[in-house]
């Protein structure tokens, strides 16, 4: 038995008595703080927010008003408040000065879809999924800080300035009204880019909202466009800073201060302005040539990733708060929400700065995350992805870049090599926090599973790539470097930009020169692909959009535009197979549904024309004219015209100026018996198109019916100035004269010109015995009785059902 002392039994007791007191510890210490909690002491977040909300006072947050502006492509360091001096943004800098300006706020995607995705969701891109604009949605599981607020019971509403913000693209969800009503008839051509309006209207709709909703609470979302290139800002602000370099992007700032003015004005009227608070953000700045690129969507430097964030208060006496650490626009929405005393969903990844906001340090550094996956699904090359501390900026790219921003703030000193640690801490971090924070599947943008029979089609037609695809190169580590593509980058664009002004020959050579450095380029083959669609070059455009599906067999924008060209070729299978592809990838748009209505329209397959242009309609009801149209044409070919009159009425409520709906509508009334109804509506068309040679057709058969000759030579005459390859113009001109008596040399060459053009079709008989008249009239018997034989040949072949072409019309 061992021997204890007296000292062994004082540090037996010692520890018992330890270990009693770590078991109070554990039992009393989470008592004490729940009782702290539960007793109201505040944590150091409410503080914060606690602070905050008594600058408010007498106001009560949740009665407050929010007017929410998004600043398309503004740079931070192009405002004045931000220290800017080529500029005058006097009512930003007023509100600035009221309120609260973030010195350092940093951008999730140099995009304008994925970046309001971040603002209104509070959480990154790899967790909404919205990685691009267009073809990427926000789905409706998704929280926005629309949503939370409309619970909440603030009426809300957004008026948005351009088709990229479209509320197909989900990012409308939790408002009551949207605006965004685009009339795509008054756009030479429509793109994510191209259909956007004027801030000025913008701001009249927000004005027009608001006289019927003044009395409400509300929270009003204002997107202005302007600063978005082209930059055609107006007077007087093109005069005042357009004659310098990079003036005409200040002026379309100067512009979007000026309709912020306008705002805070109708504010003041009935006191509203003292109960709203006003929120000024930006979704993603303008690279203005630094690193050699002119706009933005590319890189991740600081010209496109640093904008301003400007919340005023409607405080009494407050002097205004410069927030010098950094923030994120994922950090909006909790803040926003702390501010009026609403939950925060448990999803959102940003934290509120409501701390910074009350001064009360700086707390843990919030890390800045930003990425690009602009030159990967437009271009093959590698996406980029970035984080940002006070700082150092670490730029995951093929070729890593680290940026010190206190030594080097425009990045132009890559000391990655010289600063591994650095740089591979952050790279860590990004990592992390994908790893952490994102959603399921989001990363797998790669093939759909396709039976075996539908794979070999697609792989035969074209559709599907012959030895990869993005997604598997990006695994292999073999996708291009942004920063190395850049000069090609810009070729393109330019290519572009001579397509669009119908500079073929230029853009050619442009895209000739950059797909001998690097031919794998998709969109350099796109773009080339569409030029030779232009230029009646279909088989070439197909050939290039074929090399592009090779490098990414997902890339719409291709399949789009071979299955256009496969329809031009009238290989309509071909087409067919193609528009199919783009519904397996993205069913949600109502493009290629459209396409193929208009496919079996032309084929006479009216019941499969009438069920994809219904769906289409389902899909987008609110931009549907072009479906309603065609729909009212298909019902029109199967006689059904009560729901075709309904098709074809709301293709013009939707568009007044869409081509054929008028037309449609004067066949309609002419099958009804309403003859003098129809000849208003192919006047109607012929007034909104002046080349609506069918409807000047039409009208001809209508004089001729009525024995008015002199009115039908003149329409007639219009047909073959609008369309010199439309046959039975010619033939029915012909026609004319002859029952006039008179013009025969001209009649006879005009018959002969639509024989020429079709030979065997229908109407080829008839300018035969025409020929055959004249020649009777004329004695010239030989030729007479050879044009009767060759009338009553074609008769015949007709009648016996042997192929000849169809009319060019």
């Amino acid at each position: 038995m061992p021997i204890r002392t007296a000292g062994g039994k004082k540090k037996a007791g010692r520890t018992k008595l330890f270990l009693l007191l770590s078991l109070i510890a554990l039992i009393i210490i989470p008592l004490i703080a729940y009782f702290l909690l539960s007793s109201g002491i505040p944590s150091q977040e409410a503080r914060a927010a606690s602070e905050i909300k008594k600058l408010l006072a007498p106001l009560n947050p949740r009665e407050l008003n929010i007017v929410f502006f998004t600043l398309d492509t503004t740079r931070a360091d192009h405002l004045a408040c931000y220290g800017y001096p080529l500029i005058e943004t006097g009512n930003i800098d007023r509100l600035a000065a009221q309120g609260f300006l973030f010195k350092h706020t940093t951008s999730q995607a140099p995009l304008t879809l994925p970046s309001h995705a971040s603002i209104f969701t509070g959480t990154y891109p790899f967790y909404h999924g919205v990685r691009d604009n267009g073809g990427f949605y926000l789905e409706r599981d998704k929280t926005t800080l629309a949503k939370v607020v409309q619970q909440a019971g603030w009426a809300t509403s957004a008026f948005i300035g351009a088709f990229v913000l479209d509320s197909r693209w989900g990012i409308d969800q939790g408002f009551d009204y949207y605006y965004d009503h685009f009339d795509f008839s008054k756009y030479k051509t429509i793109s994510l880019d191209s259909v956007r309006r004027k801030g000025g209207e913008v701001v009249q709709a927000f004005f027009d909202w608001l006289q019927e909703n003044r009395h409400k609470k509300f929270f009003s979302w204002i997107h202005l466009y302007d600063p978005h290139s082209p930059y055609e800002p107006p007077e007087p602000f093109k005069t005042r800073y357009g004659n310098r370099p990079g003036g005409l992007y200040d002026a379309e700032i100067a512009y979007v201060d000026s309709l912020v003015g306008d705002v805070v004005k109708e504010l003041e009227k009935d006191g509203l302005l003292k109960k709203t608070l006003i929120i000024i953000a930006a979704d993603h700045g303008e690279s203005l040539g630094e690193h050699h690129e002119s706009g933005h969507g590319f890189f991740l430097y600081d010209a496109t990733q640093s904008v301003p964030l400007i919340i005023r208060i409607p405080s009494q006496g407050f002097q205004g708060r410069v927030v010098e650490p950094q923030v994120r626009n994922v950090d909006i929405m909790p803040s926003l929400l702390e501010l009026l005393g609403l939950p925060i969903p448990k999803e959102v990844q940003g934290r509120s700065f409501l701390d910074l906001m009350a001064g009360r340090g700086r707390g843990p550094e919030r890390l800045a995350y930003s990425e690009t996956y602009y030159p990967r699904y437009h271009y093959g090359w590698s996406e980029l992805k970035s984080l940002r501390s006070s700082r150092y900026k670490f730029i995951q790219a093929p070729s890593p870049e680290l940026y010190d921003l206190v030594r080097d703030p425009r990045e132009q000193d890559n000391i990655y090599g010289r600063n591994l640690e650095e740089g591979k801490v952050l790279e860590r971090e990004i990592q992390d926090l994908q790893r952490k924070g994102s959603a399921k599947g989001i990363e797998d943008k790669g093939p759909k599973n396709l039976d075996l029979d539908t794979k070999e089609k697609l792989m035969a037609l074209g559709y599907i790539g012959g030895f990869t695809s993005s997604s598997k190169m990006a695994k292999s580590g073999t996708l291009g470097d942004p920063k190395d593509k850049i000069i090609l980058y810009n070729k393109i664009r330019q290519a572009e930009g001579a397509s669009a002004n119908r500079e073929f020959g230029d853009a050619l050579k442009l895209l000739d020169e950059v797909l001998v450095e690097d031919p794998g380029i998709m969109e350099a083959r796109h773009v080339r692909a569409t030029v030779y669609l232009q230029l009646d070059r279909a088989e070439e455009a197909v050939a290039e959009c074929r090399e592009a599906l090779k490098v990414d067999e997902e890339y719409e924008a291709a399949i789009f535009t071979m299955a256009r060209a496969y329809k031009s070729l009238k290989k309509y299978d071909e087409a067919i197979a193609g528009y199919g592809r783009i519904i397996q990838l993205n069913p949600r748009d109502p493009g290629p549904y459209v396409s193929l209505g208009d496919i079996y329209c032309d084929i006479k397959d009216f019941d499969k024309a009438i069920a994809n242009l219904q769906t289409a309609i389902s899909l987008d009801p609110e931009h549907s004219a072009l479906a309603h149209n065609l729909l009212g044409s298909a019902y029109l070919e199967k006689n059904m015209l009560e729901p075709a009159e309904k098709e074809l009425t709301l293709a013009l409520q939707d568009r007044p100026k869409i081509p054929d709906a008028h037309y449609n509508l004067g066949i309609l009334y002419e099958h009804t018996g309403d003859v003098e109804k129809a000849i208003l509506e192919y006047r109607k068309e012929i007034e909104i198109h002046s080349g609506a040679y069918p409807a000047h057709f039409n009208l001809a058969l209508i004089y001729a019916k009525r024995g008015l000759l002199r009115e039908e030579v003149a329409e007639l005459q219009e047909v073959i100035t609008a369309n010199q390859k439309f046959a039975r113009s010619y033939l029915f001109l012909a026609k004319a004269y002859l029952d006039l008596n008179e013009n025969f040399d001209e009649a006879i060459s005009l018959a002969k010109k639509g024989l020429e053009l079709e030979p065997e079709a229908e109407s080829a008989p008839l300018g035969h015995f025409v020929l055959a008249d004249i020649y009777n009239r004329l004695g010239r018997w030989a030729e007479y009785s050879a044009e009767v034989e060759k009338g009553r040949a074609i008769e015949q072949k007709l009648k016996r059902g042997r192929p000849q072409a169809g009319t060019n019309s």
